[in-house]
């Protein structure tokens, strides 16, 4: 007999949208790409400033060798070789959202050689919890549900989380490489979870999937039956959008919410994908950086929609290939889902840490057929928000150009997902609305900013002046002291040097008018 995971069945909250139809019980196929002829490896795929490159054109790397390295005190993650060839070139190209990044361009030479400096090791559990987590930084690890934050600096043993949330309950219901990776490699998953609850000294695991999930639900208890670890359970939620953010699942399991303006650790409880778990435990027991992840390539617009494992830096244009190519309705290339998801303005464009779906519009799907109307403060788009926000005073708000009623609204909450765009009556872009006014704030912030650091330099700039005018007249008051007495010539040239200061003090004071 299998012993299953504890479960806990979540009921249906008030917020998110269940689409129609909705996302389908079975995930799609997965296969293992094949290499392609080049790798372009970007610099920054990760929450933080870009990487260093570590090598340049001419070099020959191996698979799994640092290729770009972190900048000395600041928030970034190391990047490593996919495979083996040679360093091409090392230049801008272009990326998602019409922003170019720095990449470097590997030949692969087909062999596949691996980088022998990272150790293998057979009971990673048994290591200090600072090795473990040099482990998770040395292999380049980020989130890999989308945000892109460097793993090492979230799992923090001093950050006080209790609660290790494992999730796998894919937010966009077109993407299916969560559930496909459970199917797969559940076990690989769940020894991940083990080395991050090690590192956080953490009391337990909760992995989250959806009740359509019904593949991976089987896979995980047939792993959890080995691994035989009080310490997880299983939580199912309902098939709801965005039901996979971090907060939504923070407060839906455990009951606590993030303070407003706080970080998810704030709250007792972190998340971690499950494809972050399973790179975690890749690096810790096979030696293996984060080179690869599955990717999901759906939608009306490809003839074969597929999961494919995939090494970073593959062009799209080979995932389409494999993916039966584009249909002759294709009309839109998008990474990431419908719903947040960003377009892409060419196929050469390549696979990051962060890209967990290509999504393929046909013109019927991505037409919008409603123009845009009065809002008729329904108050429909308020009910679906899981930030627990008023869009339609914030719309006001964004339109009135008041930026601290946009401030006392909470806009830094919204998470863009796009609930409000999609029930609203009105066909109002509301979420587009949101993300200027989010751009308003954050330049009003920037010009406070600016100021306070003038203010800060005027400041300095007076009170060192105060200090050398203080420093010259002790200096001027001791001469004086020792000239006492002396003769005439000695006090002329005293009086000569008190006036060339006076005059120097007085060259330094703005007149009236500037």
């Amino acid at each position: 007999m299998i012993m299953k995971l504890p479960i806990q069945i979540i009921a249906e909250p008030a917020w998110g949208v269940r689409f129609s139809p909705p996302a389908e019980a079975a995930a799609l196929p997965l296969e293992t790409l094949a290499l392609p002829e080049e790798l372009h490896v970007s610099l920054h795929q990760h929450s933080g400033v870009p990487a260093v490159p570590l090598v340049q054109p001419g070099d020959t790397v191996m698979r799994g060798q640092p290729i770009g390295g972190v900048t000395p005190g600041t928030l970034g993650a190391g990047l490593h070789a996919p495979t083996s060839g040679r360093i091409t070139a090392i230049g801008e190209r272009a990326g998602p959202g019409g922003r170019t990044s720095v990449c470097i361009t590997i030949q692969c030479d087909g062999n596949d050689r691996r980088w022998p400096y990272y150790p293998v090791r057979t009971e990673p559990l048994r290591l200090p919890t600072t090795e473990l987590r040099r482990a998770v930084i040395d292999g380049g690890i980020v989130g890999l549900g989308g945000a892109t934050f460097p793993a090492g600096v979230k799992l923090n043993r001093g950050s006080g989380v209790k609660v290790l949330i494992i999730n796998g309950a894919e937010c966009e219901p077109v993407i299916h490489c969560d559930d496909a990776l459970l199917q797969q490699e559940a076990g690989l998953v769940l020894r991940g979870a083990q080395i991050m609850l090690r590192i956080l000294e953490a009391d337990r695991c909760i992995v989250a999937i959806k009740s359509t999930m019904q593949g991976a639900h089987a896979a995980l208890d047939s792993a959890y039956a080995k691994l035989q670890d009080d310490r997880f359970s299983l939580a199912v939620v309902p098939p709801l959008y965005p039901m996979g953010g971090e907060a939504q699942l923070i407060q839906l399991l455990t009951g606590q919410e993030i303070p407003a303006g706080g970080l998810p650790w704030d709250s007792g409880a972190i998340c971690q994908n499950v494809a972050t778990a399973a790179a975690v435990a890749r690096m810790l027991y096979d030696g293996e950086p984060l080179i690869r992840r599955i990717v999901t390539v759906t939608g009306a617009g490809v003839n074969r929609p597929a999961n494919f494992e995939v090494r970073l830096g593959t062009p799209v244009a080979n995932l389409l290939q494999a993916a039966g190519g584009r249909t002759p309705d294709a009309a839109a290339l998008i990474m990431g889902g419908p719903m947040m998801g960003i377009s892409l303005a060419s196929a050469e464009i390549s696979i990051t840490k962060g890209c967990n779906c290509i999504y393929v519009p046909d013109r019927i799907s991505l037409s919008r057929p409603h123009t845009e109307q009065a809002c008729i403060r329904c108050g429909d788009c308020a009910s679906v928000c899981p930030a627990g926000l008023t869009p339609q005073l914030l719309l006001q708000a964004q339109r009135g150009a008041n930026l601290d009623r946009l401030v006392q609204l909470g806009l830094s909450a919204c998470i863009e997902c796009g609930c409000c765009d999609y029930v609203c009556p009105s066909h109002i872009a509301l979420t587009r609305s949101f993300v200027s006014g989010k751009h308003a704030l954050w330049e009003q912030a920037g010009e406070q900013r600016r100021a306070r650091n003038a203010e800060q330099r005027l400041a300095a700039r007076t009170t060192r002046q105060a200090e050398e005018t203080k420093q010259r007249e002790t200096e001027l008051a001791g001469m004086t002291t020792a000239l006492t007495g002396s003769d005439e010539k000695a006090r002329q040239a005293l009086q000569e040097l008190l006036q060339r200061s006076a005059k120097a003090d007085k060259s330094k004071t703005p007149d009236a008018g500037e």
